[in-house]
């Protein structure tokens, strides 16, 4: 063929991470999926897990007892993320309110540490502020130093 072809570009709006979770009673394999949203360089965080059946759960819980492992495992994934996207920022909260206040308490916690790889910012009614410890926020918003 002789005609020039349009331009074109790969439009990556969804990426994927699987690990599994693992006890001496059972394998749980574990979905993080980083999906755009509205705004271009913000980009929604959800930890899944997959089911028997196939399909994926923001609500099941997995009672392998290696939550710490598994939250290092997303902090990581996110990581990874940033580090190759480093104009992007992640979003996320709790699929439920319990999840939040965990969310909200490890952050608090750990924000020190935290601090020195990431900016982490929290949003009330859609305004992101400086996240501080122990304030509740209606989603965490996390960018790259």
């Amino acid at each position: 063929m002789e005609e020039k072809p349009y331009p074109f570009a790969l439009v990556r709006t969804e990426f994927r991470y699987e690990f599994l979770s693992i006890s001496s009673k059972k394998e749980v394999k574990k979905v993080v999926l980083i999906s755009q949203t509205d705004y271009p360089d913000i980009y929604n965080v959800a930890l899944l897990d997959v089911l028997d059946n196939g399909e994926t759960s923001d609500i099941t819980e997995t009672n392998n007892n290696d939550f710490k492992t598994v939250l290092e495992t997303v902090i990581q994934i996110i990581d990874n993320f940033l580090s190759k996207y480093p104009k992007n920022y992640v979003i996320f909260k709790g699929s439920d309110e319990r999840r939040q206040r965990v969310y909200r308490i490890i952050i608090s916690r750990e924000l020190s540490k935290i601090n020195e790889k990431f900016q982490v910012f929290g949003i009330i009614e859609g305004i992101p502020i400086a996240f501080e410890a122990n304030q509740t926020y209606d989603f965490y918003l996390i960018k790259k130093r």
